[in-house]
């Protein structure tokens, strides 16, 4: 018998199977074939006799997906995106999860936890034969804390000044004096703020009031905007405090302060990519010396005089993850460790693995775009999209010149929906050739959801959207 919140499961346990368990929202299932790619190498065990159970909070009308449980109190056609905190802490305290595991455990000696963002609420790893292969929830908290963060990181890496607000009368008279000394807009954020889900970029005491005004006795991070032409990304594994594996550097696709997608690779110079990834060894080094083990991002900006400026490191597996796993897969030699297999070995052994390279930062065979539709306002879907699957082998066809160009529309939620805002309504991701390749890609797939939104509010899809959106974005041939 499942419990009340378990909104979906297609998991049945055979004996027979090897199993871990991958915890994240669906956006990033893909991920666990490249981990259970990386247990194969590592326990000695064959693809075919490893599975994962994928826990996920995702709302959907169908799920095209092997072994999945849905943890999701709420009601039929109500699609609300679940606080991390608030489904990892249902998740541990779930009677289901600890019976799967609990069945697991009787025919295995060990049981591993694989998850998307470490988080202080999870707790099925204190069962004896439990480990979670990610970093520790502590120094995860502290890096995921915006004042930390630049606490930690000014005096190593270039950095907006910065100060600090202890209550919204606070952010208000700090944020005047600082406008009326500087006449630049301010970017200001709370503690914690993942995505840009609660920042703003201020050009007037007014901005600040319409989005913080009931943030009372909250503490702020206050620093100048810096006008930009690009919001570069790189993704990588802290393996100690002498070596920091760096994957790449793509380019994210910014409105305002929302994350909605990344194109790589990036079409900044090669002087401005050695120093992104330079800053990133630094960054990743500072993080090893904390204790940090396993997979990070760090998200930085370029001014058109070429200057780069740390923003933040994102302590988890970040929005790209997939995407460099799969671009990966195709840039690296047979054989060579992928992402979560490095991360396995940071995290347990505190080492590189066997035959670990990076790739060549300036040479691909692929060029790939996402962009996340996730909506600002409420609205109902009136029809629906196929659940497809297949990235990894989309990124291989192409890589492999099988075809020149393809898109996927992933996770879209399906037909009669009320979602609301916050929540993701799908995702595009594009392969090619080119540039140009990829962002026809990412239009025509946006388009497509557009047609599934029975209350879809009309809006311009402008060129700065398709390049990356910065209002300061210079466009690089």
């Amino acid at each position: 018998m499942k419990e009340i919140d378990v909104r979906f499961s297609n998991f049945e346990y055979d004996k027979n199977i090897h199993y871990f368990l991958f915890i994240s929202e669906l956006k990033a299932y893909g991920i666990g074939h490249f981990f259970k790619e990386a247990l194969s190498k590592v326990l000695g065990i064959s693809k075919e006799k490893i599975e994962f159970i994928s826990v996920a909070p995702d709302v959907f009308e169908q799920y095209n997906y092997d072994n999945l449980i849905i943890i999701n109190k709420c009601k039929d056609k109500r699609n609300k995106r679940k606080g991390h905190d608030e489904f990892i802490s249902e998740i541990s305290n779930s009677t289901y999860i600890n019976s799967i595991i609990d069945t697991i455990l009787a025919n295995q000696d060990e049981l591993f936890l694989y998850m998307f963002e470490t988080s202080p609420y999870m707790t099925l790893d204190s069962k004896d034969r439990v480990t979670l292969v990610g970093p520790k929830s502590d120094i995860v908290t502290t890096l995921n804390n915006k004042i930390s963060l630049y606490e930690i990181f000014c005096d190593i890496v270039p950095m907006a000044n910065y100060s600090v607000a202890h209550s919204f009368e606070d952010l208000m008279q700090s944020s005047q004096k600082l406008m009326q000394r500087s006449g630049h807009p301010l970017f200001i954020s709370l503690e914690n703020s993942a995505a840009g889900a609660n920042s703003i970029i201020a050009n007037c005491l007014e901005d600040i009031q319409t989005k913080f005004d009931t943030n009372k006795n909250d503490t702020f991070l206050i620093t100048e905007f810096i006008a930009h032409i690009c919001d570069p990304t790189t993704l990588g594994v802290v393996i100690n405090e002498d070596e920091i594996y760096v994957g790449g550097v793509a380019d994210q696709r910014i409105h305002g302060t929302k994350f909605k997608g990344s194109t790589f690779p990036s079409k900044m110079s090669k002087d401005v990519q050695e120093e992104i990834i330079r800053q990133t060894r630094v960054v990743g080094k500072k993080m090893a010396q904390l204790g940090y083990r396993g997979i990070f991002g760090c998200d930085y900006i370029v001014t058109s005089k070429d200057e780069v400026f740390f923003i933040e490191t994102n302590p988890r597996k970040q929005g790209t993850t997939m995407e460099f796993c799969c671009a990966l897969k195709t840039q690296l030699p047979l054989g060579a460790p992928n992402l979560p297999e490095i991360e396995f070995y940071a995290v347990t052994e505190s080492r590189r693995p066997p035959r670990m390279r990076e790739p060549d930062f300036f040479k691909t065979d692929i060029y790939w775009s996402s962009y996340n539709y996730k909506i600002d306002h409420k609205l109902t879907t009136h029809s629906y999209l196929p659940q497809q699957r297949g990235e990894i082998e989309m990124f291989q066809s192409v890589a492999k010149n099988k075809i020149n160009k393809e898109f996927m529309i992933l996770e879209h939620i399906g037909q009669d929906f009320f979602v609301n805002e916050g929540s993701f309504l799908g995702r595009v991701i594009a392969t090619g050739k080119s540039y140009k390749d990829v962002e026809d890609g990412i239009e025509m797939g946006r388009r497509m959801i557009d047609y599934t939104v029975k209350t879809y509010i009309e809006e311009d899809f402008t060129l700065d959207e398709k390049c990356y959106s910065c209002p300061y974005y210079a466009t690089k041939k």
